[in-house]
C-alpha cells in the first residue's frame, strides 16, 4: 500500500514539475515576444506620433487587460481561489453566471468609451490639444481607442477564463496568452511596412499605421476569448444555458464580487500613478513613447523575479503569520530581500552603465534614431534608481496581507499617488526636467513608500528586527554595485577599442553586441568577487532561501 502511495506521489510530483516547466517556458516566451513587439514598434514608428498615440489610446484597454483580463490580476486570482473551494456543479454555475454578467458590463463600458473617445483622451492627455504637433497624435489616438474597444469588452471574460483554468490546474494558456497579442501587433507592423513599399504614397500616412496596430491588439483580445470558448465547449458537452435573470441572486456570485471589487479597486489605484505620468508626458513631445520603452526594460527582470520569489513565498508568509512567530517572519523577510538584491543588483549595475549601447542594439534602427536612444537610455537610468524598491514593496505588501492588514498598504498607495502627482508637476513645470523628471518622481515615491511600509511593519511586529542583519549586507551589496559599474565601464571601453580593429563597419552591430556581453559578464563577476573574498554572511541566508523556494 505504501509503495503504491509513493508511486502516486512520484507521479503527481513529476506532473507538477512538468506543468511548472511548461508554465516557465510560456512565461519566458511571452516576455521575449513582448520585448520583440516593442523593438518592432520602435523600428517602424520610432517615438513619433503613432507610438505616442498608441500609448495614450492603450491606457483604458491596457488598464482593463492588465487589471481585469491579466494573469495574476484581481479577477484571475479571485476566480481561481473561489472556484478551488467549490464542487464541480457550483463551480461551473458560478463561472457561467459571472461570465455573462461581466460580459454585459464590459459591453456597456466599451460602448461609452466608443462614444466619448475624444473626451476620454482629452482627460489624461490634454497636452495633445496644446502642442504644435499634437493634432495628428490626437486624431490617431482617438481612432485607435475606438478600434480597441473589443479589448475592454473581452478583458473581463478572458480574466475569468484564466481563473477557471488555474482552478482546473491548467496554467499554460494564461501564461502564453499575452504572446498572442504581441504576435498580432508585430504582424500588423510588418503589413504596414509592406503596404508602404507597395504604395510609396502611404509613407507619410501615420493614421493608417496607427489603426493597423490597434486592429492587431483588438484581434488578439478577441482570439484569446475565442480560444477559451472552444476549450469550454470541449469540457462542457451538455452544459445548460445560463438563466440571466438570476445572475445576481446566486450566493456564490455575491461572494465572488464581494471579494473581487475591493481587490480591483486596490489594484486600480496603482494604475492611477501611471495616468498622472501620462498626463504630464502629453505636454512633452515623444515622452510617452520613450517612457514606455524604458519602463519595459526596467520591469522585465523585476517581473520575472517577482514570479520566482514573491509568489512562492505567499503561502510561507501566511503560514508563519498564523503561528504569531514575529522573529521568524522578519527573518524570512530579510532573507527574501537579500536574495532579491543579490539577483537584481548585479544585473542593474551593469545595465545602467551599458544602457545606451543596449538600447542602440535593441531599438536604434530605421525610425528609431540616436536622439530617441539618448532619451530612452536617460529614462532607463532614472527608473533604475527605484527598481530595487519595487520588489521590496511587493514583499512588504505580501506580509501585510498575510497578517490580515490590507488597510495600511492601501493608505500608503493613496498617499503615494498624491505625492507622485505633486512631484510630476514640480519636476516638469518648475524644475523643467522633462520626461526624466517623471521617471525620477516614480522612483522617489516608490523608495519613500517602501521606507514607510517597513517602519509600519516594524511597529506592527513590536520592533522585532535585527537591523544589522539587513543594513550591513545591503551596504556591502551597494558598494559592490560601484565596483561592478566601474569594471563594466572600463571593460566596455577597452573591448570597443580592441574589437573596432577586428570588425569592419558592416559588422558594427556584432561588435557592439560582443562588447556589451563581455563587459556585462565582467561587471557581474566583479560584483560577486568582493562578496566571496569577504565571506559575505548573506550567502548563507540566500542559500537557505533558495532551498525554500526550490522546495516550494
Amino acid at each position: 500500500m505504501d509503495k503504491n502511495a509513493d508511486l502516486v506521489l512520484d507521479s503527481n510530483k513529476n506532473e507538477l514539475i512538468r506543468n511548472a516547466a511548461w508554465v516557465g517556458v510560456a512565461t519566458i516566451a511571452s516576455k521575449i515576444l513582448g520585448l520583440l513587439r516593442e523593438i518592432v514598434l520602435a523600428s517602424v514608428f520610432g517615438i513619433g506620433p503613432v507610438v505616442t498615440a498608441f500609448k495614450y489610446a492603450s491606457v483604458i484597454p491596457g488598464f482593463a487587460a492588465s487589471l481585469l483580463g491579466g494573469v495574476n490580476g484581481p479577477i484571475h486570482i479571485t476566480m481561481a481561489t473561489t472556484l478551488s473551494k467549490l464542487p464541480e456543479v457550483r463551480r461551473r454555475k458560478l463561472f457561467q453566471h459571472t461570465n455573462a454578467f461581466v460580459f454585459l458590463v464590459g459591453a456597456a463600458v466599451g460602448s461609452v468609451v466608443f462614444v466619448f473617445a475624444e473626451s476620454i483622451i482629452h482627460i489624461y492627455a490634454p497636452g495633445l490639444w496644446v502642442l504644435a504637433k499634437g493634432q495628428l497624435t490626437r486624431e490617431i489616438a482617438i481612432a485607435q481607442l475606438k478600434i480597441m474597444v473589443p479589448c475592454i469588452i473581452f478583458a473581463g471574460p478572458v480574466g475569468l477564463g484564466f481563473g477557471y483554468m488555474s482552478a482546473e490546474g491548467s496554467n499554460f494558456l494564461p501564461s502564453i496568452s499575452p504572446a498572442l497579442s504581441s504576435m498580432l501587433i508585430i504582424a500588423t507592423c510588418i503589413v504596414h511596412v509592406f503596404m508602404r513599399r507597395l504604395n510609396p504614397l502611404l509613407a507619410g500616412d501615420a493614421l493608417s499605421g496607427g489603426m493597423l496596430i490597434s486592429f492587431g491588439a483588438s484581434i488578439g483580445a478577441f482570439l484569446q476569448w475565442i480560444i477559451q470558448v472552444v476549450m469550454y465547449e470541449r469540457m462542457w458537452h451538455n452544459s445548460n444555458p445560463v438563466p440571466w435573470m438570476n445572475v445576481l441572486k446566486d450566493k456564490d456570485v455575491q461572494e465572488f464580487f464581494s471579494l473581487m471589487l475591493p481587490a480591483t479597486i486596490s489594484s486600480g489605484l496603482t494604475q492611477i500613478a501611471s495616468f498622472t505620468d501620462l498626463y504630464f508626458a502629453s505636454l512633452i513631445p515623444g515622452a510617452a513613447a520613450g517612457i514606455s520603452y524604458a519602463y519595459l526594460l526596467v520591469m522585465a527582470p523585476l517581473g520575472l523575479l517577482s514570479s520566482m520569489i514573491v509568489l512562492p513565498l505567499l503561502p510561507t508568509f501566511s503560514r508563519v503569520a498564523k503561528t504569531l512567530s514575529w522573529p521568524h517572519l522578519m527573518e524570512i523577510l530579510i532573507r527574501a530581500v537579500l536574495l532579491c538584491m543579490v539577483l537584481i543588483l548585479p544585473v542593474l549595475s551593469t545595465m545602467c552603465v551599458l544602457a545606451k549601447p543596449i538600447i542602440r542594439v535593441l531599438f536604434q534602427r530605421y525610425a528609431f534614431d540616436s536622439a530617441a536612444s539618448t532619451l530612452v537610455s536617460s529614462l532607463f537610468l532614472c527608473y533604475s534608481l527605484g527598481s530595487p524598491f519595487y520588489i521590496i514593496r511587493e514583499l512588504l505588501d505580501a506580509i501585510f496581507y498575510a497578517l490580515g492588514d490590507g488597510q495600511q498598504p492601501f493608505l500608503i498607495t493613496v498617499c503615494a499617488i498624491a505625492l507622485n502627482a505633486i512631484l510630476d508637476w514640480l519636476f516638469t513645470s518648475r524644475f523643467h526636467l522633462g520626461a526624466q523628471g517623471l521617471a525620477l518622481s516614480t522612483s522617489i515615491v516608490t523608495a519613500l513608500s517602501v521606507l514607510i511600509l517597513f517602519h509600519l511593519l516594524v511597529k506592527k511586529l513590536a520592533g522585532v528586527i535585527d537591523y544589522a542583519a539587513l543594513v550591513c549586507p545591503l551596504l556591502l551589496l551597494f558598494s559592490c554595485c560601484g565596483v561592478s559599474g566601474l569594471t563594466t565601464s572600463f571593460a566596455y571601453r577597452t573591448l570597443q577599442s580592441l574589437l573596432s580593429s577586428v570588425f569592419i563597419l558592416r559588422f558594427h552591430r556584432i561588435q557592439e553586441l560582443l562588447s556589451i556581453s563581455m563587459a556585462g559578464l565582467a561587471g557581474i563577476i566583479s560584483f560577486f568577487f568582493p562578496l566571496i573574498v569577504l565571506h559575505f554572511a548573506g550567502f548563507r541566508l540566500v542559500r537557505e532561501m533558495y532551498d525554500t523556494l526550490k522546495s516550494r
